[in-house]
Order: structure tokens, then sequence, then C-alpha cells
């Protein structure tokens, strides 16, 4: 037993801090059984600049992006006490989940990053979704919330939603890549504590309403579209004639 607590007392403080190995199953698990959760996160920490619709796919494309690549990933912080019942996968995606929002946050400079690209699936053709209107008191705090920073808005989130304390919103701060732990949770003091609005269907993007997208552009584009292809078709076929088909 001694020997055993010198060796663990030793121990590198990284592979300490490190959390217990996920495995593709066990982040999967968590991934389907929280996934509106995770898809609402990833929803209200994405720039409402991107609009209601892009924001919806977005957030859809980051939590199914979750998943980790090989067989078995490394925790990166402990199970969190409050987060889904300490569940390794749970905190694992979260995590990974959160990580993507933030980037996609970021001003693009130089090469944009895989979270900063449209994203190929889900794709909707026709139709534009977005979240149920809730009331004035969503709306203000949606408005607030976007003056902040990617930070600062997901110190708000993991605060109202996920029901962190401070220490455990740094840790997954800074676990995700962000450096001024600090300036992101006074810029989420400056909005009010109405943590209870998180949970409305306004920012629920699994809960949708679906309208039509411009139908007179839409059928303008198709009228080009067939136009093109008809020239084309005209073009090949004279190309294919003998002697190239222009010529008398």
């Amino acid at each position: 037993m001694q020997s055993q607590d010198v060796a663990q007392r030793h121990a590198p403080a990284s592979s300490r801090n490190q959390g217990p190995a996920v495995d593709v199953g066990r982040a999967e698990a968590a991934l389907v059984e929280h996934y509106p959760r995770l898809v609402r996160l990833a929803y209200l920490v994405l720039p409402p600049t991107l609009g209601r619709g892009r924001r919806v796919l977005t957030a859809h494309a980051l939590a199914q992006r979750a998943l980790p690549r090989g067989r078995k990933q490394r925790a990166l912080i402990p199970a969190q006490s409050a987060g889904r019942d300490g569940d390794p996968g749970y905190d694992f995606v979260r995590l990974r989940v959160l990580r993507s929002a933030l980037e996609a946050s970021e001003p693009r400079k130089g090469l944009p990053k895989l979270s900063q690209l449209p994203a190929p699936l889900p794709q909707v053709w026709g139709l534009r979704l977005f979240p149920r209107s809730g009331g004035a008191d969503e709306l203000a705090l949606d408005q607030r919330l976007s003056t902040l920073s990617g930070p600062a808005r997901a110190a708000f989130v993991l605060r109202g939603l996920e029901g962190l304390t401070d220490d455990d919103v740094r840790k997954i701060l800074k676990a995700a890549g962000v450096t001024r732990t600090e300036s992101a949770l006074a810029g989420a003091n400056g909005v009010p504590a109405q943590y209870g609005l998180l949970a409305s269907p306004e920012f629920d993007a699994c809960s949708l309403q679906a309208r039509p997208t411009d139908l007179m552009r839409r059928r303008q584009h198709t009228k080009a579209a067939v136009a093109a292809a008809a020239a084309l078709a005209v073009a090949c076929v004279l190309v294919a004639l003998p002697g190239g088909g222009w010529g008398p």
C-alpha cells in the first residue's frame, strides 16, 4: 500500500489530472443520450451573427463531430460532479462540442478551421429551419448574449445550463483552449442570471419550425440551371457530330 501511495504522489501531474479513458462506445452512448442538450449548448455558444438557420445546422454538425476518432481517447479533464452525474463520456463529448463552438466563434485568420467551414452534414434544401420563438425575455437574453465574446457566452451557458461552479467552468474553459478564463467569467457576470430561460424553446435547436426558402428566387435559379444544362447538351451534341458540327 505504501509503495502505491508513493507512486501516486510521484506520478506526473498531467496523468493525475486526466480523466479515465473514454472509448468510442461510451462516448457515443453519451452523445445519443444527451444529444438535445449538447446541440442546445452548441447553439447557445455559437455567435448569433450566423443567423438562426445556420446556427441550427452548425450546432447539429458540431455535436455529430464530437465522437473520438480512435478507439479510446483520454479525457482531458476529470468528470465534473455536476455534469450529467459525472459521466466521463458526457464530459468528453461536451468538451469537444464546446471547443468546436468556440473555434467557430473566432474571427477567421488565414486558413479556416474545420469548425469554421460550412458543415457538409446535415444539409437541408428548400427549407429554413429555426427554433420556436420565445417571449420577450428570451429575445432580450439572446441579444445580451450576442454582445459577449465566445468564451463569455460559454461561461454563462456552463453556469446556467450545466449548473457548474465557477471553478468547474474555469477548468472546462481552459481545457477548451480559453486562456483568459477570468475575463470570460467577468463578461458572463454582465448578463442577468436568468438561467431558467436557457431551457426555453427559443434555444432548442432540436424542436424546430420549417418555412420555405425564397420561392421566386429558387424558381429563377431552377430555370437558369435548366437553360444552362440544355445549352451544354446542345454543345456536346454539336461537338460529337462528324467534322466538329460547327462548320458547313
